[in-house]
């Protein structure tokens, strides 16, 4: 691990709890922090153009992976995007499907035919820091309160597990704040979950910048099981 040292066999799963105390601001001795924005869940540095990282998901099968990162591991795909008990970390690539929607069927047919391609894709980890600069339009739970509320299947690729929080040693008070209707349903505790002062406030961050096309890259290309 660039940032403590460690020598583990999934930097993956590794580098995705260093991400979480950062986003919380949870102290840990490190000999160099993790980045500040957008940090790659590979090598947890900000801004390198080699980790730029881009997905391209089809219909039946795993998706695709395109990175330069050094750091680049690969996984099982569908494993880690479901965890598991020994590996609870779910941070993984994923596709912003307020990026790039999913067009409905053309009239008349049950299905639309797409060609899939690489489009940017964005660590699970840093999907809040994306929905707040990227798409001010929406609400996020503890961060802005005015705006529209997430689509159900945009805040599922960014909710956080109880045992991902625990397993990166978390404080509670720090845990992600849950949707209204999430905590409708969940059961009583005698526990209370505040707001975390980890990213940035909606007023400091940058507007919503319209998206470029980017050229396909050089680089490795994995198919992920």
């Amino acid at each position: 691990c660039s940032l403590c040292e460690a020598k583990v066999p999934d930097i993956r799963s590794h580098m995705g709890q260093h991400i979480l105390r950062a986003l919380t601001n949870t102290p840990e001795s490190l000999k160099e922090q993790v980045g500040k924005v957008l940090p790659c869940g590979f090598c947890g540095k900000s801004g390198l153009p080699e980790c730029t990282i881009r997905i391209k998901v089809v219909a039946n099968g795993p998706p695709s992976l395109e990175t330069k990162c050094i750091y680049h591991f690969v996984f099982k795909y569908k494993f880690a995007d479901k965890g598991s008990k020994n590996t609870p970390c779910r941070n993984v690539p994923i596709r912003c499907t307020l990026c790039h929607p999913v067009l409905p069927p053309e009239p008349g047919k049950s299905s639309r035919k797409i060609i899939p391609t690489f489009v940017d894709a964005i660590w699970r980890y840093n999907m809040v820091e994306h929905v707040l600069s990227q798409h001010q339009e929406y609400s996020v739970p503890g961060y802005r309160e005015t705006g529209a509320p997430l689509p159900a299947e945009v805040w599922e690729s960014m909710r956080l597990t109880d045992l991902e929080q625990t397993t990166a040693r978390i404080p509670k008070e720090r845990w992600q704040v849950r949707r209204e209707a999430d905590k409708e349903n969940a059961p009583a505790s005698g526990s209370r979950t505040r707001k975390r002062p980890g990213l940035e406030t909606a007023a400091s961050l940058p507007s919503k910048r319209p998206r470029t096309n980017v050229q396909p890259l050089q680089s490795s290309h994995t198919l992920l099981a």
